[in-house]
C-alpha cells in the first residue's frame, strides 16, 4: 500500500449504492467539496435529505458503465457483492475504485480518519483489524481535540501571509515555529494578537 492524500474538491465523485454504509462515504466526499452523484433505484432518508438540499445528485436508477465514465473516483456501496463486482470490472484496473465489500477488487481501501479541519489524520492496519484502526482513530480525536481545527487555519493564515513577507528565511522559520508553541492552540485571543502583529509587518 501506497499511503496518498487526495485533493477531491470540484471532482466527481460517483457512489453506487443507497444504504448506510453509502451514505457513510458521501459523508466523507462532501466534507472533500467533491461533487457527489449517487446511482441506486432506492436510497435511505439520509441520503434523500442530502438531494433534497442539493448537496447531491441522485440517479434513482441501477448502476450502468456510463454513470460513472467521467468519475474521477468510484465506491461499489451497494449490499448485493455481484452488482459490486460488476462495478469494479466495468471500472478497468486504472480507475480509482473502492470495493467495500471486496477490497481486493478495487484500487484503494479507506482508512479510519480523525479530522480536525484541515488536519487529517489516518490509520490503516492493511485489513487486519478495522475496529484496531478505529479504536486508534478515537484515540487520536481524543488527543487533538476540536481547537485543532480553528488551529490549524490560524497556522494556514499565518504560513500564507509569511510566503508574502520580503525577510529572510531565517526570521520567516522563526515565526512558523513560534506559533507551534502550545499557547496558541487554545486560545483564540493569542492567534488573533500574532495575526494583528504579523498583518502590521506584512502589509
Amino acid at each position: 500500500m501506497y499511503p496518498i492524500v487526495l485533493e477531491l474538491k470540484g471532482k466527481q465523485a460517483v457512489v453506487v449504492g443507497g444504504g448506510t454504509v453509502a451514505f457513510r462515504k458521501i459523508q466523507g466526499l462532501l466534507e472533500t467539496g467533491a461533487f457527489v452523484k449517487v446511482i441506486s433505484p432506492e436510497v435511505i432518508d439520509d441520503i434523500k435529505t442530502l438531494h433534497a438540499a442539493n448537496k447531491v445528485m441522485w440517479k434513482r436508477k441501477k448502476a450502468e458503465p456510463v454513470d460513472y465514465e467521467h468519475a474521477f473516483i468510484i465506491f461499489a456501496a451497494t449490499n448485493n457483492r455481484e452488482v459490486n463486482q460488476e462495478v469494479a470490472r466495468h471500472a478497468g484496473p486504472f480507475r480509482l475504485v473502492n470495493v467495500v465489500d471486496q477490497p481486493s477488487l478495487g484500487s484503494f481501501t479507506v482508512p479510519a480518519v480523525a479530522r480536525r479541519g484541515r488536519l487529517v489524520l489516518s490509520v490503516s492496519t492493511g485489513g487486519a483489524s478495522p475496529i484496531l484502526a478505529k479504536r486508534i482513530r478515537n484515540d487520536l480525536l481524543a488527543a487533538y481535540p476540536e481547537d485543532y481545527a480553528a488551529y490549524t487555519e490560524f497556522l494556514f493564515y499565518c504560513r500564507e501571509k509569511l510566503k508574502k513577507w520580503k525577510a529572510s528565511p531565517e526570521e520567516k522559520q522563526k515565526l512558523l515555529h513560534e506559533i507551534l508553541n502550545e499557547q496558541y492552540i487554545h486560545s483564540f485571543e493569542k492567534q488573533q494578537a500574532f495575526i494583528n502583529t504579523l498583518d502590521q509587518k506584512v502589509t
